[in-house]
């Protein structure tokens, strides 16, 4: 198995991701050769972070041990809601140090985005009644590599020349905020399934309701426009399901 992500690199990627952002928004001072150099690291990182990601342990770890329907894992999803207190405590840490970024839903309320998180997954089971927890984790798992195989790309991208920069850099930045999203995500995720974040007299219910949740978060914010829905049935177009997670 590859080498985990910590939750520093993470950290230090969204950073540097968020940075390049600012600096090549249509107030930058910034050289378009700068502005190109900014976004084509930003790109370059997000796609090497995002590969040890979606191939490491933590996501892996999250593979459900059930193929049982996602609404059966609980029947009253705010029953889950104490046990996702590191996240909201995360969330409030990041929150504090994060800049607010247009493209990158700010995070708000921390106790109003879990409540959010919890009411998009509950959503999802509701809509679609035998949308197993293996389909979901198969439908997340494309989201992301389809987000990874994405910002790839734009990287690559980089070093093509210097024709249509500026539809390029356009480009870099669509994906770089979808980056952006997601990496909170990977940053929850790493909070939430930790030994202590997980050794709250925790039942074996409330363990998989959490990693029900997480991993509906992660394919939502992969690609935060498209609803999740079985594989069989493909991606639901549909409005923000919330402001927090957009």
């Amino acid at each position: 198995m590859r080498e985990g992500v910590s939750l520093d690199e993470i950290e230090v990627v969204q950073k540097h991701v968020i940075e390049a952002l600012v600096r090549s928004d249509a107030r930058s001072t910034l050289s378009e050769d700068e502005q190109d150099s900014e976004l084509a690291q930003a790109c370059a990182e997000a796609c090497g972070i995002l590969d040890r990601w979606v191939k490491g342990p933590a996501w892996a770890g999250l593979r459900p041990a059930s193929r049982g329907p996602i609404a059966d894992v609980i029947p009253d999803w705010q029953a889950v809601r104490p046990f996702l207190r590191p996240l909201s405590e995360a969330l409030s840490r990041i929150s504090e140090r994060r800049p607010t970024v247009s493209g990158i839903a700010p995070i708000g309320d921390p106790e109003a985005y879990v409540d959010e998180l919890i009411r998009q997954a509950e959503s999802t089971g509701r809509r679609h009644k035998g949308f197993s927890r293996d389909e979901l984790y198969a439908e997340a798992t494309k989201r992301i590599e389809v987000l990874r195989a994405s910002v790839c790309a734009v990287a690559g991208d980089f070093h093509k020349g210097t024709k249509n920069r500026a539809r390029r850099r356009a480009i870099a930045r669509t994906v770089l905020k979808a980056v952006g999203g997601f990496l909170l995500s990977a940053s929850l995720i790493m909070v939430g399934v930790t030994p202590q974040a997980m050794a709250h007299d925790m039942p074996e219910w409330g363990h998989e309701a959490v990693n029900v949740l997480l991993v509906h978060h992660a394919g939502q914010t992969a690609q935060p426009a498209l609803r999740m829905a079985p594989p069989r049935l493909g991606a639901e177009l549909g409005p923000q399901l919330g402001p927090e997670l957009g």
